[in-house]
């Protein structure tokens, strides 16, 4: 089976090389795509794809992440329409990839998620610090990944800097009430295919709220209780996702709350934390789902 990865890195990059290894590894074929080599096009009433320097895969895995453009995503609907069946399809990762969007869904969904306003303007931000009780809150861009964009907010001087500088205000900014890091944890929990296939616990590094493995560094492999990885199949269920990871904070009262849900989620900290096979198992996922339209 041919398997399609569609990433803007190359094969050096961890999850790039892990899932091309374990593509191999159980008798099938991984290739690299990456979006500026598709061509999509519409001639004669027809949808077309073309692959500079290869064949269309028999299925896709997008791994380009939160910051997936409006070309990439239109790359992943043309090889939807054209047959190719995609995991995690366009419908799921436009939704995914804005972080209010996957908010509005999984409040629609019963899911318990951070106070948040969407903003737009000086005026909108400083009525949103007002409505959350007050400095310090958290601002994050619409798209930020790995913990970037992301900004503790302490006072109306810093607020304003942050509105006024923004290169694009059309795409607006979250503000959302503080959870200190004392007392609190950090779970990632990757789903696939409706179940919890592992999870870890992050802590911040002193003096950081964030608590991204990108930033920390390392985290600690947990076997989540039954309400937790409910919480967490029932986020990837309410975008769509087949594949998800799930970014749940649990503060110092035992309240979780669902901070994100990543269509693309990074792994390499998950089975360095677990010793879990995570590469082989979004293999054999797309494989057992798909394999049988070969």
């Amino acid at each position: 089976m041919d398997i399609g990865i569609l990433s803007v890195r190359d094969e050096k990059y961890p999850p790039n090389q892990r899932l091309m290894e374990a593509a191999s590894q159980s008798g099938h074929r991984a290739k690299l795509i990456h979006t500026r080599d598709c061509l999509s096009e519409i001639e004669g009433g027809r949808l077309k794809l073309n692959i500079r320097g290869c064949e269309r895969p028999d299925v896709l895995l997008p791994r380009i992440g939160a910051t997936i453009n409006d070309y990439a995503l239109g790359v992943v609907r043309q090889f939807e329409l054209s047959g190719v069946p995609v995991v995690n399809g366009s419908g799921a990762i436009f939704l995914a990839r804005h972080k209010f969007l996957s908010l509005q869904a999984l409040t629609a969904a019963g899911l318990p998620v951070p106070n948040t306003r969407l903003v737009v303007n000086p005026s909108g931000f400083h009525d949103a610090v007002k409505g959350l009780g007050g400095y310090p809150v958290v601002a994050k861009m619409p798209s930020s990944r790995q913990g970037s964009g992301v900004v503790r907010v302490d006072s109306p001087v810093i607020s304003e800097f942050i509105m006024e500088n923004l290169r694009d205000n059309s795409r607006g900014v979250l503000v959302q009430e503080y959870m200190a890091p004392e007392g609190r944890r950090d779970i990632r929990a990757f789903v696939v295919d409706g179940g919890v296939l592992g999870a870890m616990e992050l802590r911040p590094n002193i003096g950081d709220f964030r608590s991204n493995i990108h930033l920390t560094g390392m985290g600690k492999g947990v076997t989540l209780d039954p309400d937790m990885s409910e919480l967490a199949i029932r986020s990837a269920r309410a975008l769509g996702l087949e594949i998800a990871g799930t970014d749940i904070l649990v503060d110092r009262q035992g309240s979780p709350k669902i901070i994100e849900v990543n269509y693309s989620p990074g792994f390499r900290g998950l089975e360095a934390a677990t010793g879990l096979d995570i590469a082989s198992r979004i293999i054999g996922y797309a494989v057992t789902k798909y394999g049988g339209r070969v």
